[in-house]
């Protein structure tokens, strides 16, 4: 283990009581094993909105594991402030996620007081990496202070100005798999020491489809090419990815059955952790997304994604807000696991991962 993550994790285990033991895992009710899998959104934009009461009330009783904020939580600073505080007051330990890209994707931006973060092309093309890392370590600063911990980035997928998702906005440092990773590890190395998990998205490929999975499912397999997986290789080798984000995307070369790279064993077991090595967690995109929403209900959803090797399950709430979402997503676990769709075994897989990836947060 590198120095940097043993001392990471004797922080985190000091700072983290509420995550239990291996030792301590076996007496956990599933129940709340489940919750530390959900990653909840919500409705709202300052702590005296209905929506943060609730997720308050859901940290307090350990039914989540996670707070994803989006755009529409992030409408001052003085309010999102609020509510990471508010959160972190019921639970210490929770993970408050937020896309912090820098660019288009920036949602504690300068609008709100904060620094602005150059879009990853502009900062590849004008900065070494060195200086990259400089900038990102006063953004993480700025990203811990706000009561954030887990930053829905980098962009590892590779820049083509023809793509309507990541080359338009100039998200990806470029072409090259080793410009992209050397960029991407600054930026995560930034963040890690500064106490905020990175999910490396959007696995195995998101720069060259030809569609917005906000929208439905991205069919890249005519567009795709392994070069793609370059980046991802890399920053696993360089022990720099901890967590990474699968894409709602669809490539039935890599899983002849067309499941979403979410829902593929094909793809997240096979290719990211049999060949590429990958011992990490994973999380989902959120499931939220027109892509799974118009196509499975939320249950199915969710015991697929756990059923393909996810981690923690991102739910924005939001379409259809639910005030009973965690209780009804901890029952669909129990249920799947009394009817053998899931294991026990394998959630506690899980539980590993997630305690291993608390060492880089705190």
């Amino acid at each position: 283990m590198h120095r940097r993550r043993f001392l990471k994790s004797v922080a985190a285990a000091s700072l983290l009581p509420a995550i239990p033991a291996a030792a301590a895992r076996d007496g956990q009710p599933l129940r709340a094993k489940a919750a530390r899998m959900l990653m909840l959104g919500f409705i709202g934009d300052n702590p005296d909105t209905d929506g943060a009461r609730q997720v308050a009330e859901h940290l307090s009783q350990r039914r989540i594991g996670g707070v994803l904020f989006l755009r529409h939580n992030v409408r001052s600073r003085a309010g999102v402030e609020g509510l990471t505080s508010q959160f972190r007051e019921q639970a210490p330990e929770a993970w408050m996620a937020v896309d912090q890209e820098g660019g288009a994707v920036q949602r504690l931006s300068g609008d709100l007081g904060y620094s602005a973060i150059p879009r990853a092309h502009v900062v590849s093309q004008e900065k070494t990496v060195d200086e990259a890392r400089a900038l990102y370590a006063s953004a993480a600063a700025e990203f811990r202070a706000a009561g954030f911990n887990m930053n829905l980035a980098p962009v590892a997928d590779v820049q083509d100005d023809d793509n309507s998702v990541i080359g338009r906005w100039g998200r990806g440092y470029g072409a090259d798999g080793a410009r992209i990773a050397a960029y991407a590890a600054a930026f995560i190395e930034a963040f890690e020491t500064a106490g905020a998990a990175c999910a490396i998205k959007h696995f195995p490929g998101h720069g060259r489809s030809s569609g917005d999975s906000h929208h439905g499912f991205v069919d890249i397999t005519e567009t795709w090419s392994y070069s793609e997986l370059d980046p991802f290789r890399r920053l696993i080798e360089a022990d720099r990815a901890h967590l990474i984000m699968g894409g709602h995307l669809t490539h039935t070369g890599l899983d002849p059955a067309g499941n979403p790279v979410t829902f593929s064993r094909a793809i997240l077991g096979d290719l990211l952790r049999e060949r590429l090595g990958y011992e990490g967690a994973l999380i989902t995109d959120d499931l939220d997304m027109g892509a799974i929403r118009e196509n499975y209900d939320q249950r199915e959803a969710v015991i697929r994604s756990i059923q393909a090797g996810n981690d923690i399950i991102m739910m924005s709430n939001s379409a259809v807000p639910d005030p009973g979402l965690p209780q009804r997503f901890a029952g669909w676990i129990e249920d799947a696991v009394g009817s053998g769709e899931l294991t026990e075994a394998r959630i506690d897989r899980s539980m590993e991962r997630l305690d291993a990836l608390a060492a880089y947060a705190i």
